[in-house]
Order: C-alpha cells, then structure tokens, then sequence
C-alpha cells in the first residue's frame, strides 16, 4: 500500500460503551480500578472500583456534555461508564498512538449539539474516516507526537529540553552578535 487510505473508525476498530457506574457504585465497592466518565478533568477519571471491564490498550472518548468528543489512550485495567466510547483497534490496520493523535484532531468536529446536549455517539464515531498510511509511517508519525506531547506535558523531560533549546539558542545569537569583521580597505 502507497500513499493514504481512506478508512472509516466502524472499519479499523470494535466499537463499544460502558455501563451505568454511579458514585454511590464507587463508594460501595472502593478498589485499585479507574473508572472513566465524560469528566475530562482528572484525566476523565471518576473514581476507583474493585473489579474492571478492560485490560490493555483502548481509546476512550466523551460521547456526552461539554468534553463530547474528547478522546483519551487507556492502558491497563479499567472501567468506563455509559456516556463513555471505547476503540478497540485492529492492531495489523492501525497504529494506536497514531489513532489517538488523529482523532484527537478531527472526533470533536462531529460533536451534534441538536437538543441542548452535546453528543457524539457511536455511530457517528464509526462513520468518521481518517487517513491511514502504512503502518510503519503510522508508527513514525506518532512517535514523533508522543514525543513531543510527552515534551509538553512532563516537566522532567519538557523543561531539560527547553533549556537546552534555549541555551543553543543563545549561543548561536551570542556568537553571531559579538563576532566582528574588519572591514576590507
């Protein structure tokens, strides 16, 4: 395969929701388990609970409220709720970082916000179609994405690279500035 192809979500992953998992769930049966909702604050995560649905690689998304569309990696044990999305991703078609990354860029544009409420539920999630180059370029791509999200975001590595950006920076422009030529007569 050359070049891109077009690929639809409903074509590439397995497709689910979560269950009704309430507050007072999660106080009654209190464990070492993330249970994920449409919150996107503490990493979408509401609380923590003795037993799990998943274990391993997913995307999540917000498919209800403000956050709808709103798309997270999982990896591990977990749980999400119903107004949470899962991906399950073909692995031999899609790289899932690279998944990750696309989406995050174009789930929020097919948010429906008819009735008040936001929305992007699982057919739509299905229908949206991404571009897909071969896997090894996928893996290329979103390595360099996580890479510079992980600059971003982690301190102990995002502001060690900053400043030492900055430092050669500085030494460019001070070796430039303060080297002089004698003119030629």
């Amino acid at each position: 395969m050359f070049g891109y192809a077009p690929m639809r979500i409903d074509q590439i992953c397995k497709i689910a929701r979560g269950k009704v998992i309430s507050k007072k769930d999660i106080e009654a049966h209190p464990g070492n388990y993330p249970v994920y909702s449409s919150q996107t604050e503490n990493n979408g995560e509401l609380g923590k609970i003795d037993s799990y649905m998943y274990d391993g690689e997913y995307l999540t998304w917000t498919t209800d409220g403000a956050n709808a569309g709103t798309v997270f990696l999982r990896d591990g044990k977990f749980n999400i709720t119903n107004v949470c999305g899962l991906l399950q991703p073909d692995t031999t078609k899609v790289d899932i970082h690279y998944l990750f990354h696309a989406l995050s860029v174009t789930a929020r544009s097919y948010v429906s916000a008819g009735m008040g409420n936001a929305k992007l539920m699982s057919n739509v999630m299905g229908s949206i179609v991404i571009a897909l180059p071969p896997i090894r370029k996928q893996k290329e791509i979103s390595k360099k994405l996580d890479d510079f999200e992980r600059i971003c975001n982690d301190l102990s590595s995002g502001l060690p690279a900053e400043i030492s950006a900055r430092q050669k920076q500085y030494e460019y422009y001070r070796d430039q500035l303060l080297t002089f030529r004698e003119k030629q007569a």
